[in-house]
């Protein structure tokens, strides 16, 4: 088993390596510690820092024939595309009241399903979709780190 302790953070370009993928949805990149398979059967174990939180493109490991990449699970996602300046505040007050993440995307503002957040939605009036995407919070959305492959 591979042991992975920090995200490859240097970009570099071979095209000779292997591609390996693990497939993540947005709470499985929130956990530092764990243990997981790639789509090519490696095994590889997370002891990445306390607070680490993984983004899609994110190079868990890499030597001279392979890069294990981070890759988003589409996953149900509330869809939200406010009308109003008041409507935008209102629904941003109710996901962060309620203490869950928050996505941005093209005007539209996205949260992981949960029931709770949809009866919310419901009982305000707003209008929203259910759809299965990547999700990714805004904080990770505004970081600042490219990779090349």
């Amino acid at each position: 088993m591979l042991l992975v302790q920090e995200i490859v953070t240097e970009v570099v370009k071979v095209p000779s390596l292997e591609h390996d993928v693990v497939k993540l949805d947005w709470e499985a990149r929130q956990k530092c510690r764990q243990r997981l398979e790639t789509e090519a059967g490696r095994e590889i174990g997370l002891a990445l820092p306390t607070g680490t939180v993984m983004s899609p493109g994110d190079i868990l490991y890499r030597d001279a024939e392979v890069e294990i990449i981070v890759e988003g699970l589409p996953e149900k996602v509330i869809v939200l595309r406010p009308e109003t300046t008041k409507d935008y505040g209102l629904v941003c007050y109710q996901i962060g009241n309620l203490h869950r993440p928050i996505g941005f995307d093209n005007g539209a503002i996205l949260v992981p399903y949960e029931p709770v957040l949809e009866n919310q939605f419901c009982r305000l009036g707003l209008r929203y979709i259910i759809e299965k995407r990547v999700f990714t919070h805004a904080a990770r959305q505004s970081a600042s780190h490219a990779h090349v492959h």
